[in-house]
C-alpha cells in the first residue's frame, strides 16, 4: 500500500524588518523581542562589524573607513538575508539605517525578492524613537559597562550621528513602523510585526 505524501504550504509572506534610529534608542532590544515573537533571523550590523574587524574607536581609524566597513558588512548581511526571505523566513535587520538612500536601496533588493512559493517580500521599517537625553542617559551607562558587540559612542558621536541621521519616511517603500523607545513597549512586540 502507498502512503500519500503532504507538504504543508505556508501561503504567509515573509518579511524584512529594517531596525532604524540612533545609538541607544533601543533598537538590539527591540529586535530581540521581534525575534522571539516572529520567530525570525536576527542579523546585527555591529556583531558582524566587531567579528569582522574587532571592536574599534571610529576616531582612530576615521570616518571614511568606518562607513567602508559598514557598507561591506551590509552587503554580506543582505546577501544572507536574502537567502533566508528566499526560504519564506522572516528577517530582522538590527542595522539603523541613518541614510535615506542606504534604506531605500536596502528595501527595493528585498522587495525584489520571489521566495521559493512565489510571493512578495513584505518589507516594514521599524523607527526606534526616543528623547535625546534619554540617549545620552543610556550611552553614559552602556559606555561604563559596554556589551561584547557593542561600540562605546562617545557624547560627541552621538551628536554626529543625530545630525547625520534622516529619518525614514513614508514614500521610501517599506511599511513604516513608529516605536516610542523610551517605554519597554517592545515586549509586545508581535503586535507591530503582523
Amino acid at each position: 500500500m502507498e502512503r500519500s505524501t503532504y507538504v504543508k504550504i505556508s501561503l504567509r509572506m515573509p518579511t524584512a524588518h529594517l531596525i532604524s534610529g540612533l545609538p541607544c534608542a533601543g533598537k538590539t532590544s527591540y529586535s530581540n523581542a521581534l525575534r522571539e515573537t516572529t520567530n525570525g533571523v536576527l542579523l546585527s550590523l555591529d556583531y558582524w562589524l566587531i567579528t569582522t574587524h574587532g571592536r574599534y574607536s571610529i576616531s582612530t581609524i576615521s570616518h571614511e573607513e568606518h562607513v567602508r566597513r559598514v557598507l561591506a558588512c551590509r552587503h554580506l548581511i543582505s546577501d544572507v538575508a536574502c537567502e533566508f526571505l528566499n526560504r519564506g523566513a522572516d528577517v530582522i535587520l538590527d542595522d539603523g539605517f541613518f541614510l535615506r538612500e542606504h534604506r531605500i536601496q536596502q528595501i527595493a533588493v528585498m522587495r525584489a525578492l520571489s521566495t521559493n512559493k512565489g510571493n512578495k517580500v513584505q518589507v516594514k521599517t521599524h523607527v526606534i524613537q526616543v528623547p535625546f537625553e534619554t540617549m545620552r542617559a543610556r550611552l553614559a551607562k552602556r559606555n561604563a559597562d559596554l556589551p561584547h558587540y557593542n561600540f562605546a559612542v562617545s557624547s560627541e558621536l552621538i551628536q554626529q550621528f543625530s545630525a547625520l541621521y534622516e529619518p525614514p519616511v513614508a514614500n521610501e517603500g517599506a511599511e513604516l513602523v513608529m516605536v516610542d523607545g523610551s517605554e519597554r513597549l517592545w515586549e509586545d512586540a508581535s503586535h507591530r510585526s503582523q
